[in-house]
């Protein structure tokens, strides 16, 4: 059985793990294709100036045993261990993360009204489904925590009216307080972690491609500079645009559903349509290495309009050899939507002010180098034509044992555990369902 995974990303990895190892006893030759020039999609870190910086921010979290085990065993400098410092920076102050569950150090008129309007909802009769993200949220934690952090920030993440979206979009991934833990962070400053992420790990050294590399070392052939021109489904092979040919019995691709709709030959015209119903918004990265180790935080969410980026964190903070001795280093993320003219040095100098503005550098003076990252798939849009689409796009693929996985490829939002996993399934669905011949 020949499988060709596109993409050597965290999904195309754990596919090929399964691979191998189910396919040990078994005649299953796997190949990954990879378009860049290693392992890794978006667990990748680049270099400048002694300072390593991620393709933005990824953590480990370690939800499944096996994933874990593979982690520890395979990382050479091993990981550590953080519990997490994150922060909302709002009204010039900064309350500790989630928003909803830390109201305390806000203007005390807006701590009044959020747990005004909160209690508005918690005594209110819940029977009526919301039909939409902006009613979810203002349903769960009333109009005045949606106003000052829920709304304004998901807008300027998604930048998409919140109503366009589906109530599924924020996932696990927000944290839901009770009335008790929201009234004793309103009242105090609660030392009480909530949320998915409340301890996260991270490699001791080499940035998140430390993982990558650990994972791919003992795997088959990964063909990298090899971007997908064409798949061909009647003959059953993958053509790149460097000329490579590449026979397949099942394919695993990773590649944006969207790309992959696109670079296969005869598409029927209703999953055409599907996949150009899909929205998505892009992701500009950019980082910065800076003369000291500035806050003591792991990053820090930025609600307000007057501030360019969504989110500021500081990766000296999750390992120190992520930065020269005595130096910090800091990343920022702004959305932009696809096909939207940016222009990265004005955005980058915005981004300098902006840090200057909130406290991070007293000026520009102490930032030592810039390296600007460019992520053209960055969060896809829950919206209500998503799963209709999505499910016309499946059922054509898989009727041609073609698995669409992984982030992009399912089009949803995962981390890096939750991307391994899908395609390490996939892989053990594949030689369940082939046989292995």
């Amino acid at each position: 059985m020949r499988v060709v995974i596109i993409g050597a990303g965290m999904t195309g990895i754990g596919a090929a793990h399964a691979l191998r190892e189910g396919g040990r006893k078994r005649r299953v030759e796997c190949t990954i294709v990879e378009r860049e020039n290693r392992p890794g999609g978006l667990c990748r870190t680049e270099e400048k100036g002694g300072f390593l910086f991620d393709y933005t921010g990824h953590l480990l979290h370690f939800k499944t045993e096996m994933f874990r085990h593979l982690i520890e065993k395979n990382l050479p400098s091993g990981i550590v261990a953080n519990k997490r410092s994150s922060w909302i920076y709002s009204n010039d102050v900064y309350t500790r993360y989630p928003f909803q569950a830390n109201l305390h150090g806000l203007p005390r008129d807006i701590i009044i009204e959020c747990l005004y309007e909160f209690m508005k909802v918690a005594f209110t009769d819940r029977s009526q489904s919301a039909r939409n993200l902006d009613e979810w949220i203002t349903m769960r934690f009333g109009k005045g925590i949606a106003g000052y952090f829920m709304n304004p920030y998901n807008l300027k993440l998604f930048r998409r009216q919140l109503s366009e979206l589906t109530v599924d979009t924020l996932g696990r991934f927000v944290a839901l307080p009770d009335a008790r833990q929201i009234i004793k962070g309103a009242i105090s400053e609660s030392d009480e972690e909530i949320g998915y992420n409340a301890s996260f790990w991270y490699p001791r050294r080499g940035g998140i491609e430390e993982v990558v590399r650990a994972l791919v070392r003992d795997l088959p052939r990964v063909e990298t500079c090899q971007e997908v021109a064409q798949v061909d489904l009647a003959r059953r092979i993958v053509v790149t645009a460097a000329g490579r040919t590449y026979p397949f019995d099942a394919l695993v691709s990773t590649m944006p559903v969207t790309q992959l709709v696109r670079v296969i030959k005869r598409v029927p015209p209703q999953v055409r349509k599907a996949a150009e119903r899909l929205r998505h918004v892009s992701v500009l990265n950019v980082n910065f290495g800076v003369k000291k180790g500035v806050i003591g935080r792991h990053w820090v969410y930025v609600p307000e309009k007057k501030f360019i980026f969504y989110r500021v964190g500081f990766p000296h903070n999750f390992a120190v050899r992520l930065a020269p001795g005595g130096t910090g280093s800091i990343y920022t993320e702004i959305t932009y939507t696809p096909g939207e003219q940016v222009d990265q040095e004005r955005t980058a100098r915005k981004v300098e002010k902006d840090l200057v503005s909130m406290g991070i550098v007293r000026n520009r003076s102490e930032i030592l180098v810039r390296k600007i990252l460019d992520i053209p798939y960055g969060y896809v849009h829950f919206d209500h034509k998503r799963e209709v689409s999505l499910s016309a796009i499946q059922s054509f693929l898989l009727a041609s044992r073609v698995f669409s996985v992984g982030r992009f490829g399912s089009w949803t939002y995962t981390s890096m555990e939750d991307s391994f996993v899908e395609g390490f399934r996939t892989g053990q669905k594949i030689l369940k369902t082939m046989g292995g011949r």
